[in-house]
């Protein structure tokens, strides 16, 4: 048998909870345990490390569920989606539209964009500190006609129709009652790395709009056009002042008229 056969044979018997006949005939133990409790042993260890993967980047969402029904909910999610990296902090990146799609937690309309908010932290722990361009020097680029804003790394921009901020905040209470929290309407945060600490804003609709169209490489005449008469001089200089004080400004690039 060719390795990368007897790899594929070890990972199909990794997954189930008994050996099939091909691995029983093709592969061997070693030590005293027959090839069906080695097997067991692997398998059980397995889905624990995974479970525990999942848990640790998806805190609120194993206490909205409990630890039963999480612990279910991430079998099936492991079942259905294998590890394929090395890393077990990659595991999970698809796991909020798993939650979204299957029948255990789709009573739950949050849970999606609270396991989308998780995601979007753990990323951020790992992303990449950068040096955001001075205070100065951006006060002196803004009187330019027209540019573009390049941010850092560390920066992101999230919405959701439901506020999931005040779940994830209460994680490490006692265990979850939806009555005790008003998550039934939209929520926009800004999300940044800070001299290596994660803060979490909360910003209106406009302003989120505007930061990911600016995100996106629109120009910044372009991204406050669409909200011209909604904007006055006041509330633009804020935006700046917010994205000053965040630190979230890399390098601005001056478009030539």
């Amino acid at each position: 048998m060719k390795l990368n056969e007897a790899q594929n044979l070890f990972k199909k018997n990794l997954l189930s909870a008994q050996a099939d006949p091909q691995a029983l005939e093709s592969l061997k133990p070693i030590g005293k345990l027959s090839l069906e409790q080695a097997f067991e042993v692997y398998h059980r260890g397995y889905f624990a490390r995974m479970t525990e993967a999942l848990s640790s980047t998806f805190h609120a969402v194993r206490w909205v569920l409990g630890e039963e029904l999480f612990r279910h909910v991430a079998r099936r999610y492991i079942e259905a989606q294998p590890s394929i990296s090395y890393d077990l902090s990659d595991y999970g990146e698809t796991f909020p539209d798993f939650l979204k799609n299957t029948q255990a937690t789709k009573g739950i309309v949050f849970l999606c964009d609270l396991a989308r908010l998780e995601w979007t932290l753990k990323n951020m722990y790992y992303a990449a500190a950068s040096e955001p361009l001075p205070v100065e020097r951006i006060r002196e680029l803004l009187h330019s006609e027209d540019f573009k804003i390049q941010f850092i790394e560390a920066f992101e921009v999230f919405e959701s129709p439901y506020a999931i901020y005040d779940i994830w905040i209460r994680r490490k209470e006692p265990p979850y009652q939806f009555e005790d929290i008003n998550w039934n309407h939209p929520e926009s945060l800004m999300i940044y790395k800070k001299q290596n600490k994660i803060y979490v804003q909360r910003i209106d609709a406009i302003e989120a709009q505007i930061l990911s169209e600016l995100k996106e490489g629109s120009a910044v005449a372009s991204a406050l056009a669409d909200f011209s008469s909604l904007l006055t001089p006041d509330k633009i200089a804020q935006l700046f002042q917010m994205m000053m004080r965040a630190g979230i400004i890399e390098d601005i690039i001056v478009l030539e008229n």
